[in-house]
Formats: structure tokens, sequence, C-alpha cells
């Protein structure tokens, strides 16, 4: 039993070897191209504060951004030196007085265009809305007109607004987690950044009264930026992101999107182990089996961390941002194989009053009790979430509006006849629509959103369809 427990921890060794082996390999360049590295040392810039991509922990700049760098300066062996600058003002205007040649987090704008290049995106990511829970569905940019929208100076997304919005009231600050607090206290309605940069400074800055409510109609292509009269890296660069592995993209994601609440035995620390063991194998083979305990329960933490990133925490259903993608993932697959799909949105009626009158805690524990009413009476291959505040979605493959209709008839009657622990009754209302051909998923929440508006105007404690 031993030797089957080394041989199988010998091979998860060679293969994490030669991961790690190819991670490092220096890309073949020629002559003329290495004499152009030897020949510079880069000053890099960046600021401390655009996490997760940016983040600076004791004087030293970590994230996202930081680690793709690392990866592409150790495939052209190129020498840098990084600069911290105060705000992103800084970091723009050195590159345009020549005062440093990199900045290795930024989106390409017609007017950085002027003074920089730009490689080839290494990841992409939508730029998303940010508002207060008490805030719906925002299905269209122009729900935001004369609204105060906080964004980042300079930021990509402000430079997008101001050209095709230049009409919305934009309240420009240093950075995102000052727009977060300024929704927070009442004095944004909303706040504009990329997804990853917004959910991680709500998480770890802890707004319980914010949450994703949109999408805007932009992605950002995370690139590099040069300074224009060093445009020969701009090739080399472009060439080190082409060789980033699938394997490490992960790495990189899971550790600054989900494995930073993990507590324990941080990736660096985990690969110089498998190093050592893997020198040591032959003669510890009870430390190679501690080890394998190890691993196994590293996997149960990653797995655990993984339904944390998509699962409600106060409800146990699917998450916004799980139900986003399992909305595009369905649409796609319905479309491929021309099947029906449908969506049904609604949420409680009158729950402003249910928090108002038994206070916030009785609040979440109805949410709780409803979202596992609701469960109980969804086949398995429906998908369920809690879309905001008291809003839920159920997407419906293989279901025609008729169909839905019926479900959430039945969905309708179970939850005004049920006795909630609590408040004793309450109903909710409910909007249905059904895919069509030319429907996306921003066409598909607009139309449901109306159905369930609908519903609240004609009554409340009704089904309205598409």
């Amino acid at each position: 039993m031993k030797i089957n427990y080394i041989v199988k921890y010998f091979y998860i060794v060679t293969v994490l070897s030669t991961l790690l082996f190819a991670f490092n390999t220096p890309l073949h360049l020629s002559s003329k191209e290495k004499d152009f590295i030897n020949s510079h040392r880069f000053i890099c810039i960046a600021t401390g504060s655009w996490e997760p991509f940016n983040v600076l922990k004791n004087n030293k700049l970590e994230g996202i951004a930081v680690d793709y760098w690392n990866f592409i300066k150790a495939k052209l062996n190129l020498k840098d030196k990084c600069k911290i600058a105060k705000n992103f003002d800084e970091v723009l205007n050195s590159i345009k007085n020549k005062r440093a040649d990199i900045v290795f987090a930024i989106g390409k704008t017609k007017d950085r265009e002027k003074y920089a290049i730009f490689s080839k995106p290494y990841s992409t990511f939508p730029i998303v809305i940010a508002t207060r829970n008490d805030v719906g569905f925002i299905a269209q940019m122009s729900y935001l007109k004369d609204k105060v929208i906080a964004v980042g100076r300079n930021y990509t997304a402000t430079q997008l607004l101001k050209e095709y919005y230049p009409d919305f009231h934009l309240l420009e600050v240093k950075d995102i987690d000052t727009a977060l607090r300024a929704v927070s206290a009442g004095k944004a309605y909303a706040a504009i950044d990329i997804l990853p940069v917004i959910s991680y400074n709500i998480n770890k800055y802890s707004y319980a009264n914010l949450k994703i409510s949109g999408k805007t109609p932009w992605r950002f292509d995370v690139r590099i930026m040069v300074r224009k009269d060093l445009r020969e890296l701009i090739p080399l660069i472009n060439r080190a992101i082409d060789s980033i592995p699938k394997e490490k993209k992960e790495i990189i994601y899971k550790k600054w999107i989900s494995v930073h609440y993990q507590q324990g035995i941080d990736p660096k620390t985990a690969f110089l182990l498998l190093g050592i063991v893997s020198i040591v194998l032959v003669l510890i083979t009870g430390w190679a089996i501690y080890l394998k305990k190890e691993i196994a329960k590293r996997k149960l933490l990653e797995d655990e961390l993984q339904k944390l990133a998509t699962v409600d925490r106060l409800t146990g259903v699917y998450n916004r941002y799980k139900m986003d993608l399992s909305l595009d993932e369905q649409i796609e697959i319905a479309k491929r194989y021309k099947r029906a799909l449908s969506v049904i949105f609604f949420d409680i009626d009158f729950f402003k009053k249910v928090n108002d009158t038994y206070g916030h805690k009785v609040g979440d524990e109805v949410l709780k009790e409803l979202a596992y009413l609701v469960s109980n009476h969804l086949r398995k291959s429906d998908i369920f979430g809690r879309w905001g505040g008291e809003e839920f979605l159920i997407i419906l493959p293989e279901t025609t509006k008729k169909e839905a209709h019926k479900l959430a008839e039945k969905l309708r009657n179970y939850i005004q006849l049920h006795k909630f622990n609590k408040i004793d009754k309450l109903t909710c209302s409910f909007g249905i629509t059904t895919l069509k051909e030319k429907d996306n998923s921003k066409t598909v929440l607009s139309r449901v959103d109306k159905r369930l508006y609908k519903a609240k105007q004609n009554g409340r404690n009704r089904v309205e369809v598409e």
C-alpha cells in the first residue's frame, strides 16, 4: 500500500516539476533582441491602490498584474526597477514625460495612444456597475443618466464613459475604494470598474450594502503599456504573453480572485515542499505520505473556496456572478441545439416593510427560508440563484413559456400558503420571458425585469409573461 502511495506521489511531483520548468524557461531571442534587452534597465511604475491587480504590501507591489509581469520579464531575462506612484495621474505623467518606461496593467485608449504603445491583452474582464443593495437590475446604461457615478480619475472606464456618455455626471476620485465608499455612503449612485477589482474591494472592505447590479457594454482588455520610443519591446512582450500556459493563468486567478481567503500553505510554499520531497522521497516515505494527506486537505479547501466564489453566503443558493455565467452558457446551448429556454425573475412583495417592522436579522431569515422553499420545488436541471437583495432568478433549460408559467404559478401559490417562521405570511411577484433568436443575456434580463415590474404595477402576488 505504501509503495502505491510513493509511485502516485512521485508522478504528481514529476508533473508539477515539468510545469515549473515550462513556466521558467526563457524565450529564445536573437542576438539583436538580446542586445536590446541587455542595454536597458526598464523602469516600471504603478500605484498600489488598484486591487487585486496592484496591491501594496510592506512597501512592495504584489497582485495579478505583478505576477503576470514577473513571468514575462523572466521569459525575456529583462532587468527592471519598479516605482510606486501616489496616484494614477502620476503613472500616466511619468510615461508621458519619460520618467518611466512600462505600466504592466492598463487599458488602451485613444488619448494614451498619443504617447504610448500597447501589448496584446493578457487577460480580459467585463466592466461592471456596483450599487447599493436596494437598487434593482441595471439593464441599460441609460438608467444611469442624471445619477452620480463614482469612477477612478483617468481610469479606462472613465475615458469610455466620457467618450460614449458625455452628459453623464461623473464623480472622479483617486481609486476604486474611494468610489465604493461614496456609493456605500449615498454620495454616489453607482461605481464602475472591471469585475475583479469591484468584487475584490467589496469583499475585502466588507461593503455589506453593495452589490454588482449590471454590466456596461464594454470589456476591459488588460495590457502592458510602453512609452513610444521603446517600441522594440512590444513584440518581445507579445511573444512572452503568447507563451503563458493556461495552468499559469489559473494559478494567478485562483491566488487573487478566490484563494486570497485561504488560511494555510500558499502555492509557493507548496511547490518548494514538492521539490524537497522529490529529492528525499525514497528515504522518508512517511514524510511523503504526510504531504499527500496535506494535499488532500488543500484540495478540499480549494473546493470550498470555489463554492464560496459561486454561492450566496446568506441563502446557500447560487450568487449573482454564477447566475450571470450560467445564463450566458445556457443561451449558447439553447441556440446551438435549437432548444427552448425560459427565465423567471421574482422578488418579495413589500420586503422593505419586513425589514422595517421586524429588523434586518428577521429579513435575512426570511430570505433563507424562501430560498429553501423554492429550491425544493425545482428540477435538478433548473438553475436557481439570488440576484441581489430580495430578487431571485431561475433559469429553466428546455422549458417553454407555457411550462415556465405553470411553474411560476405553482411557486407563487406555495409561497403565499407557506407559514414563515417569523412573519407568518408573504407573497412574491414573478416575471417570465423565453429566449428569442437574436437574444443575448442582456436582452433576456431586460425583458424579464420589465415583466416583473409589470407584475408589481398590476397589484403584486401575480405572474406576468412576456
